[in-house]
């Protein structure tokens, strides 16, 4: 979890560090709404529905219910999943997948502000299909547990995904001077997987001596489109998208200096993930009720 920021004194800073930047969200590309969802009011991860376009899942951070909460770009809750037999230390991201043609949800207990934890916790669930009518309590055990743990050494991570074209989690740490990225694979062979260890990434950082640098440097959550070509993250000001050329691997597509986006001047926000068309990132924000926007993304 993030310490709270707020950033009108770095209206300045955020020009510097947003570089070359070589787009923005489409003009009027912004809609804003907030999640009916009383029990959500840490939002830490996000992922769009493999089952229906215009759904989205979300959850909270360190401590809170094992449970992910389903809603609707009206802000609309939809129902909720509690996965059983599991423990919330610290949830920091989500992501979804089509595995075997079926939908799959990965909850990601990977949060350590302390970079003590020597092993993490990776939840792959099945996605639920929502009845119609009332929001839906929903309990189910998950699929397969996938421990991990870092090749150097404990990291602090918000930033999960899942690319299952290549069969590969992707995480990207948090509190490095760059963020370094990491991978595991979707069904490790061993009952531990040790992650692999891909570099760090070009990303523009805060000025030096700028105050609250971290609401710029912080990553706090990350998602790759739906053609599996883009790779959005999001930091407490910025969105940053970057674009993978064909047979180019993802560590080397994030040498590449990124897009940037403005966001909307949120409490905390700690997540991303694309819609279903690729067209736009949804992000939220801790709050409650829980806030959230639809920001168009131009090519």
């Amino acid at each position: 979890m993030t310490l709270p920021l707020r950033l009108a004194s770095l209206a300045p800073l955020l020009a510097l560090a947003a570089c070359s930047n070589a787009g923005e969200a489409d003009g009027g590309g912004l809609r804003e709404f907030r999640i009916g969802a009383p029990a959500l009011t840490e939002s830490s991860g996000l992922a769009r529905s493999q089952r229906e376009a215009g759904l989205y899942w979300s959850h909270n951070d360190s401590g809170g219910p094992t449970a992910t909460y389903a809603f609707d770009e009206s802000g609309r809750l939809r129902g909720s999943l509690t996965l059983s037999g599991t423990i919330n230390l610290d949830w920091e991201d989500m992501s979804s997948f089509s595995e075997d043609g079926a939908p799959r949800l990965l909850l990601a207990d990977v949060g350590d502000n302390g970079a003590i934890r020597p092993l993490l916790t990776l939840y792959v669930a099945e996605e639920p299909a929502l009845p119609a009518g009332a929001a839906a309590e929903l309990r189910a055990a998950p699929l397969r547990t996938i421990l991990m743990a870092y090749p150097d050494g404990p990291r602090d991570c918000e930033s999960v995904t899942v690319d299952a074209q290549e069969g590969y989690i992707y995480l990207l740490s948090k509190r490095d001077t760059l963020p370094r990225l990491y991978r595991v694979p979707l069904r490790p062979v061993l009952p531990l997987a040790i992650a692999e260890a891909l570099g760090e990434i070009a990303i523009p950082r805060a000025p030096a001596g700028a105050e609250d640098p971290e609401a710029i440097n912080w990553v706090t959550g990350m998602d790759f489109d739906p053609s599996g070509t883009r790779l959005a993250l999001v930091t407490l000001t910025r969105a940053y998208v970057y674009e993978r050329r064909a047979g180019q691997a993802w560590a080397e597509a994030l040498q590449q200096s990124p897009r940037a986006l403005d966001l909307p001047d949120y409490p905390q926000i700690e997540a991303v993930t694309w819609t279903a068309d690729g067209k736009a990132l949804l992000i939220t924000s801790e709050g409650n009720p829980t806030p959230a926007a639809r920001i168009a993304v131009g090519r």
